[in-house]
């Protein structure tokens, strides 16, 4: 194995009605997950190349989720930044990442613009329109590593400085061949996630769900 979107496969193609996500105004299917994610990640290709920090500015979500594994669909990875973060930290993370291009939703765009950022900002929802492109997607993960970059994660700031921690498919994948087994997570478990995603116990949640499906 050497990507983790072949857990949300393995178990959209195993259990494709099941429901993967669920969040305060909605709730998903895996089937529908791995539509969102490949749409996105399809027209993600014509905005940033593989390898590039994607920034993912929404509130927690499924859409934030569906984002996530879009722009791993597009070889990149993502970085999550809360819109209520101060403005200060967001200005810090953009000059560490130097991310070609943000996704945030139709609704806080306009706060995005507001915010003066020199970052293309494109809306989630028009990334959804994008047809799956499957031989391009194809191309893209056959050129994908298990040591590429799946995220990054800064750090609090607390130094004054937030910093950077790119974590690659690998390092989730090795964890999660060890980490449901010993909490024995199994697919008849529904977990809460209550950390934010850009702390890593939130990849405990979504990768084990991901995961044992």
């Amino acid at each position: 194995m050497t990507n983790v979107l072949e857990y949300v496969e393995h178990s959209a193609r195993t259990s494709p009605d099941k429901i993967a996500l669920i969040d305060p105004v909605e709730s998903c299917s895996y089937a529908q997950l791995l539509d969102r994610a490949q749409r996105v990640g399809s027209a993600l290709t014509s905005y940033t190349q593989p390898h590039m920090p994607v920034m993912i500015w929404m509130e927690k979500s499924i859409s934030a989720v569906s984002a996530f594994l879009g722009c791993v669909y597009a070889g990149c990875f993502y970085v999550y930044l809360s819109p209520d973060q101060p403005r200060s930290r967001g200005e810090r993370i953009l000059e560490v990442a130097q991310s070609q291009v943000v996704i945030t939703t139709r609704a806080l765009l306009p706060q995005w613009r507001e915010l003066g950022f020199e970052v293309q900002a494109v809306a989630y929802e028009d990334l959804l329109d994008t047809a799956i492109d499957e031989p391009g997607l194809a191309r893209i993960r056959s050129q994908s590593r298990d040591l590429d970059p799946l995220y990054c994660n800064f750090t609090s700031g607390s130094t004054g400085v937030p910093k950077g921690v790119v974590v690659s498919h690998r390092s989730v994948i090795d964890f999660m061949n060890y980490f449901p087994e010993l909490f024995h997570i199994t697919g008849a478990d529904v977990l809460g996630n209550q950390a934010p995603f850009d702390f890593d116990v939130s990849v405990k949640d979504l990768y084990s769900a991901f995961k044992t499906g």
